[in-house]
């Protein structure tokens, strides 16, 4: 299944950069202001780094799982009842993961990358930090111990993602009775967003029912207003990446001089 999870990776980009465009076209059909170039292009850049790591990623990830299976207790059957139960559990244990990125300082250091956008369309998806998947094989680990397969786990986490990526529009508006049942792009756009009503809401990645369930959920009620708290806003993907790395803004502002000397030269 570690095989599965590489093979939808080309497929999956080329649906991502289809559903981009065809966001794009809407939109301006629409005259709604979605895209702000510099933002994609930060986004993009951040992209292409991350897809270029992403086996590194994966594959630290699915061994770290891997090895855990050597310690196990027992390993389930690969049934049709066990893959569902596989499916919601990794989802469950999404929905922790991504609650402690929030609630953690340690963790929203990497996670806040996400949410630093302004803008909010179907390439805010890519804009994760690269290094966010270090804690991963931490938060999987109680799967594998349970008797499932790093390959399930690793496949399942995959195909949560490819889900979540449809979530960040604004084009569509909410789904009637699956809300609250299912995140939705209604249901994201409240966990993206920095209204007081909104913050620290929706973590679910393909159910709300764990936000039911542990008190986070919230309907999207008022317009959202997108970003992180505070006035920070970059199109840089290294500041993006690395702005709260201790020493980091006295970095970039040396880096800034030397080209603006070396142009002037």
């Amino acid at each position: 299944m570690f095989e599965d999870a590489q093979a939808l990776l080309v497929p999956s980009l080329i649906v991502f950069l289809a559903c981009i465009l065809l966001e794009w076209i809407v939109s301006r059909a629409k005259g709604i202001s979605l895209y702000d170039g510099k933002d994609v292009l930060c986004n993009l850049g951040i992209f292409i780094v991350g897809r270029l790591s992403q086996p590194l990623f994966v594959g630290y990830t699915f061994y770290c799982l891997k090895c855990l299976e050597t310690v196990r207790l027992w390993e389930l059957p690969n049934t049709l009842a066990t893959t569902i139960f596989a499916i919601v559990l990794t989802d469950l244990s999404y929905y922790w993961e991504h609650r402690f990125s929030h609630t953690t300082r340690f963790l929203w250091f990497f996670h806040e990358v996400h949410h630093s956008s302004r803008s909010y369309n179907l390439t805010t998806s890519f804009r994760l930090h690269w290094f966010g998947r270090l804690v991963a094989p931490l938060i999987f680990a109680p799967l594998i111990l349970l008797g499932f397969s790093a390959n399930q786990v690793v496949l399942f986490l995959f195909a949560n993602l490819i889900y979540q990526f449809f979530l960040h529009t604004k084009l569509v508006g909410k789904l009637g009775w699956l809300e609250g049942i299912v995140n939705t792009p209604s249901a994201h756009r409240v966990h993206h967003a920095r209204n007081k009503i909104y913050i620290d809401k929706n973590f679910g990645g393909i159910l709300m029912i764990w936000d039911r369930l542990f008190g986070t959920y919230q309907a999207e009620t008022e317009e959202p207003e997108f970003g992180v708290l505070g006035k920070f806003r970059s199109y840089n993907p290294l500041t993006v990446q690395f702005h709260k790395v201790p020493g980091y803004k006295v970095l970039a502002n040396q880096a800034q001089k030397l080209a603006t000397f070396c142009k002037g030269s």
